[in-house]
């Protein structure tokens, strides 16, 4: 299972059976049209190349198992996720500073979402810490 302290993982598409099934279909699709055969008809800017077209389309079902930055995966110096450890957090949302934290910054420009679904689950979260302490209180 793919986990992530900044939540980036939750909502990834790369292990999705979905996403993979049809990258797998086009791929096949490739290989039975010989789609190379259109390229000359949209030549200049208009046309890519059909080998690193199915390349990549061969590296999203080769790294379909990514296990996420907290088993190994992603970039050694990221900033959210050395504070995270640093600070001992499971997960972003857990932390206090959340709201007027910087560190996003880098990841806000291709996920404008990220830290406002931490935020719910940040909220979620203390909801259901409040409630656990009123339980307890109960006892």
């Amino acid at each position: 299972m793919r986990e992530s302290y900044c939540g980036l993982c939750d909502d990834c598409q790369l292990g999705n059976p979905g996403f993979l099934e049809t990258v797998a279909r086009l791929k096949g699709y490739l290989d039975q049209v010989r789609a190379n055969v259109w390229l000359h008809c949209f030549p200049g800017p208009d046309g890519f190349s059909l080998p690193e077209f199915r390349q990549g389309l061969e590296w999203f079902l080769a790294h379909a198992e990514c296990p996420g930055c907290k088993d190994g995966r992603g970039l050694e110096d990221c900033p959210i996720r050395v504070c995270a450890q640093a600070r001992g957090l499971n997960h972003c949302y857990q932390c206090p500073d959340l709201s007027p934290c910087d560190k996003y910054e880098l990841l806000l420009v291709q996920f404008p979402d990220v830290k406002l679904n931490l935020r719910r689950r940040q909220l979620k979260f203390t909801a259901k810490e409040y409630h656990r302490k009123l339980e307890g209180k109960k006892k």
